[in-house]
């Protein structure tokens, strides 16, 4: 009776470290998801720029001067590994962009540098961060609220349709993406990740693609590759862009 005890007492406590150990997970997850979106809103209140109009001596409507919608300066005095801005239209995707000699530190680290779980979006290690390679890759986490790469999956599931269109800001410089697929890959995989491209790899992902664009591709285009985890599986959430 006494040794059943001992085991019942030891199988109780077990419960409760793994109790305890899963209330600590959930409660670093909320906490990292409400710091993330702090630092989204703290980023974007200091270095968007708000468009001013250029003022005529004529009846004629005042002008706006076009300039990028960012301060990369003030970005880069936030984080020098600063290199672009993503933004894909209809969703929350609108974020700098982090560049490192890996690409492990920004998969747990924010914009600010902090440990984060839900990491940032920043550019392949090997891209060139003019975004001048055949296939330029960003990864970014699948997160547990609406961040970072998160929203992929609504576009993966046709929620968006068939058109959507990607908008990258370099210093000097605007680029305009249209997503011609969308699918799942093994994480093994790496050709649709590689910087380098051939009429066959650009076949594979049209073919594979789970939504239909009907974007014409071919080797010669200038290929942007975003890719996340997919929560529901092993795979890889993957969504290819062409340069237009």
């Amino acid at each position: 009776m006494q040794k059943r005890k001992i085991i019942l007492s030891f199988i109780l406590a077990i419960i409760i470290l793994f109790i305890g150990y899963f209330a600590l997970k959930i409660a670093k997850t909320l906490d990292d998801n409400k710091k993330i979106d702090e630092e989204i809103t703290k980023i974007k209140e200091e270095v968007i720029i708000e468009p001013k109009e250029v003022e005529t001596d004529t009846d004629e409507e005042p002008q706006e001067e076009y300039k990028l919608p960012m301060d990369f300066n003030k970005l880069r005095e936030i984080n020098s590994d600063t290199v672009a801005w993503i933004k894909v239209d209809n969703t929350s995707i609108d974020y700098p962009i982090v560049k490192t000699s890996d690409n492990i530190y920004y998969l747990n680290h924010s914009f600010y540098k902090n440990e984060n779980i839900n990491g940032w979006i920043f550019e392949n290690s090997s891209n060139s961060s003019q975004f001048t390679d055949d296939n330029t890759i960003l990864f970014g986490h699948n997160t547990n609220g609406y961040t970072m790469f998160s929203e992929l999956k609504n576009i993966y599931n046709g929620e968006l349709g068939n058109t959507i269109y990607i908008t990258i800001y370099l210093e000097n410089e605007k680029i305009n993406y249209q997503v011609f697929s969308i699918y799942l890959e093994n994480p093994n995989s790496t050709s649709n990740i590689s910087k380098y491209l051939n009429q066959d790899i650009i076949n594979y992902m049209v073919d594979k693609s789970k939504i239909k664009t009907g974007v014409h591709v071919t080797e010669d285009d200038k290929i942007l590759t975003l890719s996340t985890c997919n929560n529901v599986s092993n795979d890889r959430l993957v969504m290819h862009a062409k340069k237009m």
